[in-house]
């Protein structure tokens, strides 16, 4: 029998539980078993890891730099490492009478899980290709950059009200895959000499720049430049052969750099959305409203519940709710993308797909529907001519 390490990541260590067989009555085997390790994150850590010599390992994809540690460090020793999804624990550990919540029940039922559900892939999270790995993490470290950068430029922007008010309200901001703009290496650096901005300081009625504006302008430039590095290596990989396809058909869309690595983390490779056939999925069976035999595309209903434009329902007896599921910052990209491409006639998508799009949008609007209906409609429907030409462009 293989043997299942079930791990509970926690800072600075691992709680596990080794496993060769499943439990026939799980929560006897938590209040008799004793042998759950606590494994820290150093050397000796690493050899214990080596002694237990899992062949499989299941985890939670909480506290990702927590958990990249040990990740690596499994699949240096030859075990395959599988994580379940955030909300599947706290249920599972129920069914298995675990209801107390610890690290040690966290790391039984997570082995537990893999003898229940190893033969099927669609109750664990889907691995991602090595470059897809990246590409998230580097989505998420320049959405830091940018967030800690706002933060700073809100701040001299306020400071600058009573320093230099006549350019307290520039707007400069730094376009993508560029450095700062001029005005904030100006304002960081005294060095700098810029007629532009030295003439009007020098008549300025305001009481003069601190030092800690040009600390908090040479901040700003120091994040924006982090920022820019992270571009290019999403450049880079965007670049690559084998999302050609992909990047082609978000350019139809118009998605820019960051709103295409956003899509292509979320949906490569599109295949694992197809049935067992490997094809889009697509059954037919009668409707619970209707009554008639109705079309359901089950591919395209992973793909928009992925992106956050599909909502999860929540019924119970006469209560009709949904819930928002799906990715939130998916979601906050389309909202972006169609404020910004589809919603405005000047600066709008000038193709058949922005022109289709946009009139969903008017006609939607001039209806009388609220703006939050009329731009998840636009959501839906972008989703679903994205992803139809995704397939005929994989083909």
């Amino acid at each position: 029998m293989p043997k299942v390490l079930g791990f509970d990541v926690c800072r600075g260590k691992i709680v596990c539980c080794l496993l060769d067989k499943r439990p026939q009555k799980v929560s006897k085997y938590y209040l008799e078993n004793n042998k759950y390790y606590h494994i820290e994150n150093n050397q000796s850590g690493v050899e214990l890891l080596k002694v237990l010599s899992p062949d499989f390992a299941v985890g939670e994809p909480t506290g990702i730099k927590y958990l990249k540690f040990w990740e690596k460090w499994l699949a240096k020793i030859g075990c395959e490492v599988s994580l379940i999804p955030n909300q599947a624990l706290p249920s599972y550990r129920q069914f298995l009478g675990l209801p107390d919540k610890d690290d040690e029940a966290d790391a039984l039922a997570l082995a537990c899980y893999w003898f229940d559900y190893s033969d099927n892939p669609r109750k664990f999270v889907s691995r991602k290709d090595s470059d897809i790995n990246v590409l998230r993490e580097l989505i998420f470290r320049r959405i830091f950059h940018e967030e800690s950068a706002t933060k700073y430029i809100n701040v001299v922007h306020q400071d600058l009200g009573y320093e230099f008010p006549e350019v307290s309200t520039v707007k400069s901001p730094r376009r993508i895959l560029k450095s700062p703009a001029v005005f904030w290496r100006w304002l960081a650096d005294p060095e700098i000499e810029l007629s532009r901005y030295d003439d009007l300081y020098a008549d300025s009625c305001g009481f003069g720049l601190s030092v800690f504006t040009e600390f908090n302008a040479d901040i700003v430039c120091r994040l924006g430049e982090h920022c820019k590095i992270i571009e290019q290596q999403i450049d880079r990989i965007l670049l690559k052969n084998k999302f050609t396809e992909y990047i082609e058909v978000f350019e139809e869309f118009g998605f820019g750099l960051p709103h295409q690595a956003i899509l292509l983390s979320q949906l490569y490779p599109l295949e694992r959305f197809y049935g067992p056939d490997g094809k889009p999925e697509v059954i037919y069976s009668v409707g619970k409203n209707s009554g008639k035999l109705t079309k359901k595309p089950l591919s395209l209903r992973r793909v928009r519940k992925i992106l956050g434009v599909a909502p999860t329902r929540d019924w119970s007896g006469g209560k009709r709710r949904h819930k928002k599921g799906g990715s939130d910052l998916c979601r906050l990209s389309l909202w972006q993308w169609s404020f910004v491409r589809i919603e405005p006639e000047r600066s709008r998508l000038k193709n058949e797909v922005g022109d289709y799009l946009h009139g969903i949008y008017l006609s939607e609007k001039q209806s009388g529907k609220p703006i939050a209906k009329v731009r998840r409609k636009v959501w839906a429907k972008a989703v679903e001519i994205m992803f139809n030409k995704l397939v005929d462009a994989l083909r």
